[in-house]
């Protein structure tokens, strides 16, 4: 690695950090907006306090089975050392950025090394979606993305020694296992990682290099067969939850049968596609129109890249086409689902832009094509700004309108709902009291409340537990001793719940209005619940499936 190098690199991870300080907003976010991000900190606490790996902020601390244990270990340590979530909060505002700038470096260095990239394209595809409003927001938040990224990256810059013909000895063997331990470490931030260690393993062997296929699989088979043992032996003490929000992923998927999983993958694939262009689309551009014909043809070029470079640089594309396929076949379209992936897809969209521009006269490549990118960047800045100043004006007065979605506007006004919760409830409930409110985790970590999900996140092929209309609820009263409900529109399964018991038990809910939410007192008479609601014969299911914003 030349001095150029290493000045380039470290430019590149000085910019990105410089970036994501100044223009990020975390600071006006509260935990627990995205909800993931307040159960990592919440199992965090739970480490840190010598409580197990428990969701303590809800009903009877179950044992959580969902998310894996390493942002919650890391976030353990402020815990542990601050004690509060202020300590939390300014140890992801260093430990996030860091992740995501040395990211940012390795994706430079790994075009400009193995791909050989100019570095105009290289910037303007790769190192630009380190860089959007989207991405700021949601890595300076207490989410697992920017490890995924950066694990990601790593094993692909340290693989590729591996795959040399003239390789041989036992160097090659102890890199292979330290890539095996990145791509375990990485599926233990991020569970959607664990694809990667089949696509690296299944590059490895297209490339006949067994011996590191075979260490690579043995080093990362060590800490991920580890932490499903300690998980299991967990589990088996229990209390595990049976909600949607807090099953494990195969269990919370509900799929039945080969068949139906295929059908399912089928409509879901060209569901989330068609979702996901216009979504990126209106990110990036004012013009929802230009923007989804740039994303079509970065499409193309990414197909025509995967292409050219399939032997050449095996890893890059399988493990590009592995996560890129869980995303799109993953129960819903979600924008932060999509932000891991954009490096990636712009270094192989790179790839097509500078062959495309070899083929172009002199002039025109060396001058033509830099403006037009310029151009486009100015355009993505301005729609960036637009995006920003829509989610503070959303935060101040609740208004949002439908080509505004973006990350910062759902962090913002979950934030601005969360506050109000939360006020309401250290101002009106006692400590006894048990919250079912739609930000289980912010409401436990702002006001000390037990919680339950109000609206628990499905999968489209598992059966809603909103199929009888007041059984959920009703349930969670009876099993959880809920006392307080939250609802605020568009709740529609949860109105509908609250609206059957109050048809059913007219005396169990008392309503109390305020500006953003309703506020329901419940009266607890199980008698009542289980005779009328409970035992109530099912109706056609009607789904009421949850997608996070």
């Amino acid at each position: 690695m030349t001095r150029r190098d290493v000045v380039e690199v470290a430019a590149v991870a000085l910019v990105v950090a410089a970036i994501h300080v100044l223009f990020r907003l975390s600071a006006g976010f509260l935990v627990g907006a995205l909800n993931d991000d307040g159960v990592y900190v919440v199992l965090g606490k739970a480490i840190a306090q010598g409580e197990g790996y428990r969701s303590i902020h809800l009903v009877a601390a179950p044992v959580h089975v969902r998310y894996p244990p390493g942002l919650p270990l890391l976030l353990a340590i402020p815990w542990a050392l601050g004690g509060s979530l202020g300590a939390v909060r300014a140890t992801i505002a260093v430990v996030n950025v860091a992740a995501t700038a040395l990211a940012a470096a390795l994706v430079w260095w790994l075009g400009r090394r193995r791909l050989a990239l100019p570095r105009w394209p290289l910037a303007a595809c790769a190192i630009a979606p380190f860089v959007l409003d989207g991405t700021i927001q949601y890595y300076n938040i207490p989410l697992s993305e920017p490890y995924l990224v950066l694990g990601w990256v790593a094993a692909l810059v340290l693989a590729y020694p591996l795959f040399d013909p003239a390789a041989s000895g036992w160097r090659p063997l102890v890199r292979a296992m330290v890539v095996g331990l990145v791509l375990a470490t990485t599926a233990l931030f991020r569970t959607a990682g664990i694809v990667l260690l089949p696509a690296v393993l299944l590059a490895l062997a297209l490339h006949r290099r067994w011996s590191a296929a075979l260490a690579t699989a043995a080093a990362a088979a060590v800490p991920l067969l580890a932490w499903r043992l300690v998980q299991a032996a967990a589990i088996a003490r229990g209390p595990v939850s049976s909600v949607p929000d807090d099953l494990g992923y195969w269990q919370w998927l509900g799929v039945d049968g080969p068949i139906a999983l295929a059908g399912y993958a089928g409509h879901t694939l060209i569901a989330n596609t068609i979702e996901y262009v216009p979504k990126l689309a209106s990110y990036m551009f004012p013009s929802l129109a230009i923007g989804v014909g740039i994303v079509i043809l970065g499409c193309v070029g990414v197909a025509f890249a995967c292409l050219e470079l399939r032997r050449s640089h095996t890893a890059l594309v399988l493990t590009t086409l592995a996560a890129s396929g869980l995303t799109l076949l993953w129960p819903f379209a979600q924008g932060r689902l999509l932000l891991p992936l954009l490096p990636f897809l712009g270094l192989l969209a790179a790839v097509t832009l500078a062959r495309v521009a070899g083929r172009l006269p002199a002039r025109v490549a060396a001058i033509g094509v830099p403006a037009l990118l310029g151009v486009m960047a100015l355009a993505v800045t301005r729609r960036q700004v637009a995006l920003r100043e829509a989610a503070a004006r959303a935060y101040v007065t609740g208004a949002v309108r439908l080509e505004d979605q973006s990350p910062a506007m759902t962090l913002a006004f979950r934030s601005r709902f969360i506050a109000h919760v939360t006020a309401w409830v250290q101002a009106r409930a006692t400590p006894g009291d048990r919250i079912m409110v739609d930000a289980p985790a912010a409401v436990y970590l702002y006001t000390g409340r037990q919680a339950v999900a109000g609206q628990p996140t499905e999968s489209r092929l598992a059966a809603t537990v909103f199929g009888v209309p007041g059984r959920y609820l009703a349930e969670r009263i009876v099993a959880d001793s809920v006392t307080v409900v939250v609802w605020a529109p568009p709740a529609a399964a949860l109105e509908r719940d609250l609206a059957a018991i109050a048809a059913g038990c007219p005396h169990v809910l008392a309503r109390e209005l305020s500006p953003l939410a309703a506020f329901f007192r419940v009266t607890r008479d199980e008698t009542c619940l289980r005779q009328r609601i409970l035992q109530a014969p099912a109706a056609s299911p009607a789904r009421a499936h949850r997608s996070p914003a």
